[in-house]
Protein backbone atom coordinates (compact mmCIF):
# COMPACT_ATOMS: atom_id res chain seq x y z
CA UNK A 1 0.00 0.00 0.00
CA UNK A 2 1.32 3.69 -1.28
CA UNK A 3 2.64 5.38 2.06
CA UNK A 4 5.25 6.87 4.10
CA UNK A 5 5.74 3.18 4.59
CA UNK A 6 4.47 -0.14 3.26
CA UNK A 7 2.66 -0.56 6.70
CA UNK A 8 0.73 3.00 6.83
CA UNK A 9 -2.60 3.06 4.51
CA UNK A 10 -3.06 5.72 2.42
CA UNK A 11 -4.39 8.81 4.44
CA UNK A 12 -7.39 9.58 3.00
CA UNK A 13 -8.60 6.29 3.47
CA UNK A 14 -7.07 5.96 7.05
CA UNK A 15 -9.32 9.23 7.29
CA UNK A 16 -12.68 8.30 5.75
CA UNK A 17 -12.89 4.91 8.09
CA UNK A 18 -12.09 7.22 11.00
CA UNK A 19 -14.35 9.42 10.36
CA UNK A 20 -17.12 6.43 9.33
CA UNK A 21 -16.45 4.97 12.52
CA UNK A 22 -17.24 8.64 14.23
CA UNK A 23 -20.72 7.96 11.90
CA UNK A 24 -21.36 4.74 14.26
CA UNK A 25 -20.45 6.27 17.34
CA UNK A 26 -23.50 9.23 16.91
CA UNK A 27 -26.10 6.41 16.02
CA UNK A 28 -26.94 6.71 19.03
CA UNK A 29 -27.36 10.66 19.67
CA UNK A 30 -28.20 11.91 16.56
CA UNK A 31 -31.30 13.43 15.21
CA UNK A 32 -34.15 11.74 13.72
CA UNK A 33 -36.09 15.04 12.29
CA UNK A 34 -35.62 17.38 8.98
CA UNK A 35 -34.18 16.01 5.55
CA UNK A 36 -31.41 18.81 5.77
CA UNK A 37 -27.63 17.57 6.97
CA UNK A 38 -27.20 16.89 10.39
CA UNK A 39 -23.93 18.03 10.19
CA UNK A 40 -21.73 19.65 6.78
CA UNK A 41 -18.34 20.80 6.57
CA UNK A 42 -15.51 21.75 3.93
CA UNK A 43 -12.54 20.71 4.71
CA UNK A 44 -8.79 21.17 3.78
CA UNK A 45 -5.07 21.35 4.98
CA UNK A 46 -1.26 20.29 4.25
CA UNK A 47 1.35 18.36 6.08
CA UNK A 48 5.10 18.18 5.11
CA UNK A 49 7.32 15.47 6.84
CA UNK A 50 10.84 14.31 5.66
CA UNK A 51 12.19 10.39 6.83
CA UNK A 52 13.95 7.69 5.42
CA UNK A 53 12.86 4.88 3.35
CA UNK A 54 14.72 1.84 4.76
CA UNK A 55 12.42 -0.75 3.42
CA UNK A 56 13.25 -0.76 -0.23
CA UNK A 57 16.99 -1.45 -0.22
CA UNK A 58 19.71 1.28 0.08
CA UNK A 59 18.54 4.17 2.61
CA UNK A 60 16.36 6.72 0.98
CA UNK A 61 15.61 10.06 2.58
CA UNK A 62 12.22 11.42 1.37
CA UNK A 63 10.50 15.01 1.30
CA UNK A 64 6.91 14.28 1.70
CA UNK A 65 4.06 16.90 1.07
CA UNK A 66 -0.29 16.83 0.78
CA UNK A 67 -2.44 19.10 0.52
CA UNK A 68 -6.22 17.67 0.52
CA UNK A 69 -9.55 18.88 0.84
CA UNK A 70 -13.15 17.73 0.28
CA UNK A 71 -16.79 18.28 1.77
CA UNK A 72 -18.06 15.38 4.55
CA UNK A 73 -21.91 15.08 5.79
CA UNK A 74 -23.70 13.51 8.23
CA UNK A 75 -27.06 13.11 6.58
CA UNK A 76 -30.67 11.82 7.93
CA UNK A 77 -31.11 7.71 7.45
CA UNK A 78 -33.46 7.02 4.44
CA UNK A 79 -37.20 5.66 4.64
CA UNK A 80 -37.65 6.61 8.47
CA UNK A 81 -34.46 5.15 9.58
CA UNK A 82 -32.89 6.97 12.49
CA UNK A 83 -29.10 6.41 11.89
CA UNK A 84 -27.56 8.87 10.20
CA UNK A 85 -24.88 8.38 6.62
CA UNK A 86 -21.77 9.70 6.23
CA UNK A 87 -20.56 11.58 2.84
CA UNK A 88 -17.01 12.35 2.01
CA UNK A 89 -16.00 13.98 -1.50
CA UNK A 90 -12.36 14.23 -0.74
CA UNK A 91 -9.03 14.88 -3.12
CA UNK A 92 -5.18 14.82 -2.23
CA UNK A 93 -1.70 15.50 -3.98
CA UNK A 94 1.45 13.22 -2.03
CA UNK A 95 4.66 13.97 -3.59
CA UNK A 96 7.70 12.04 -2.66
CA UNK A 97 10.89 13.78 -3.27
CA UNK A 98 14.41 12.08 -3.53
CA UNK A 99 16.46 14.82 -1.66
CA UNK A 100 19.81 13.59 -3.01
CA UNK A 101 18.56 13.55 -6.53
CA UNK A 102 15.38 15.90 -6.89
CA UNK A 103 12.93 13.29 -8.20
CA UNK A 104 9.42 13.20 -7.46
CA UNK A 105 6.73 10.95 -7.38
CA UNK A 106 2.95 12.40 -6.91
CA UNK A 107 -0.21 10.04 -5.59
CA UNK A 108 -3.56 11.75 -6.02
CA UNK A 109 -6.92 10.95 -4.36
CA UNK A 110 -10.03 12.01 -5.99
CA UNK A 111 -12.96 10.26 -5.04
CA UNK A 112 -16.04 10.13 -2.68
CA UNK A 113 -17.23 7.77 0.13
CA UNK A 114 -20.90 7.40 0.55
CA UNK A 115 -22.60 5.16 2.76
CA UNK A 116 -25.08 3.04 1.53
CA UNK A 117 -26.54 1.01 4.90
CA UNK A 118 -25.98 0.77 8.42
CA UNK A 119 -27.40 -2.19 9.76
CA UNK A 120 -27.68 -2.97 13.83
CA UNK A 121 -26.29 -6.00 14.23
CA UNK A 122 -26.90 -5.98 18.45
CA UNK A 123 -26.50 -3.87 20.94
CA UNK A 124 -23.64 -1.15 20.22
CA UNK A 125 -22.85 -3.55 17.17
CA UNK A 126 -23.17 -1.92 13.54
CA UNK A 127 -22.54 -3.21 9.99
CA UNK A 128 -21.71 -0.99 7.68
CA UNK A 129 -21.78 -1.07 3.75
CA UNK A 130 -20.15 1.66 2.11
CA UNK A 131 -19.33 2.75 -1.73
CA UNK A 132 -16.22 4.25 -3.27
CA UNK A 133 -16.65 5.17 -6.95
CA UNK A 134 -14.61 6.74 -9.44
CA UNK A 135 -10.53 6.70 -9.61
CA UNK A 136 -9.14 7.24 -5.81
CA UNK A 137 -5.72 7.14 -6.71
CA UNK A 138 -3.56 7.34 -9.88
CA UNK A 139 0.34 7.18 -9.23
CA UNK A 140 2.60 8.90 -11.51
CA UNK A 141 6.40 9.33 -12.21
CA UNK A 142 9.34 11.93 -12.00
CA UNK A 143 8.63 12.44 -16.18
CA UNK A 144 4.76 13.08 -15.41
CA UNK A 145 3.84 9.45 -16.80
CA UNK A 146 1.07 7.93 -14.86
CA UNK A 147 2.53 4.52 -13.76
CA UNK A 148 -0.59 2.52 -11.93
CA UNK A 149 -4.14 3.97 -11.35
CA UNK A 150 -7.06 2.20 -9.08
CA UNK A 151 -10.47 2.94 -11.01
CA UNK A 152 -13.99 1.40 -10.58
CA UNK A 153 -16.48 1.45 -7.96
CA UNK A 154 -15.64 -0.35 -4.55
CA UNK A 155 -17.80 -1.61 -2.06
CA UNK A 156 -16.57 -1.75 1.74
CA UNK A 157 -18.06 -3.49 4.43
CA UNK A 158 -17.05 -3.98 7.89
CA UNK A 159 -18.40 -4.35 11.21
CA UNK A 160 -17.85 -1.73 14.56
CA UNK A 161 -18.58 -2.10 18.03
CA UNK A 162 -19.68 1.97 18.66
CA UNK A 163 -19.32 0.81 22.61
CA UNK A 164 -22.11 2.85 23.11
CA UNK A 165 -20.29 6.72 22.98
CA UNK A 166 -18.48 8.75 21.11
CA UNK A 167 -15.24 8.32 21.66
CA UNK A 168 -13.62 6.87 18.45
CA UNK A 169 -10.99 5.43 20.98
CA UNK A 170 -13.20 2.89 21.64
CA UNK A 171 -14.28 2.12 18.90
CA UNK A 172 -13.49 -1.97 18.48
CA UNK A 173 -13.37 -3.14 14.45
CA UNK A 174 -15.33 -6.79 14.72
CA UNK A 175 -14.42 -7.72 11.23
CA UNK A 176 -11.88 -5.02 9.20
CA UNK A 177 -12.51 -3.69 5.67
CA UNK A 178 -13.46 -5.66 3.35
CA UNK A 179 -13.49 -4.19 -0.01
CA UNK A 180 -15.42 -6.16 -3.65
CA UNK A 181 -14.46 -4.13 -6.57
CA UNK A 182 -15.04 -3.74 -10.52
CA UNK A 183 -12.00 -2.98 -12.37
CA UNK A 184 -8.54 -2.46 -11.90
CA UNK A 185 -7.40 -2.00 -8.29
CA UNK A 186 -3.88 -2.94 -8.18
CA UNK A 187 -2.86 -0.61 -5.50
CA UNK A 188 -5.89 -1.60 -3.39
CA UNK A 189 -4.88 -5.42 -4.59
CA UNK A 190 -1.26 -4.49 -2.38
CA UNK A 191 0.67 -2.47 -5.02
CA UNK A 192 4.35 -2.15 -3.15
CA UNK A 193 5.32 0.89 -1.85
CA UNK A 194 8.97 -0.27 -2.83
CA UNK A 195 7.84 -0.06 -6.54
CA UNK A 196 7.10 3.59 -6.22
CA UNK A 197 10.28 4.34 -4.25
CA UNK A 198 12.27 2.77 -7.13
CA UNK A 199 11.61 4.71 -9.78
CA UNK A 200 12.95 7.47 -7.48
CA UNK A 201 16.22 6.21 -7.56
Amino acid sequence: MFGPSRSRPRPLFRMTLALACATGALLVVAPSAGAAPIEREHYSGSEDDTFVETECGDPMTLDYHVDFEGLFMLKQGRRGDPTPYFFDNYSSVETYTNVDNGKTGTITHNGMWKDLKIELIEGTVYRFTALEPGRPIVVIGPDGERLVFDAGRVFWTFVVDTMGDSDLGNDIFLEEPTPDWAGPHPVLEGLDFCDFVDVLR
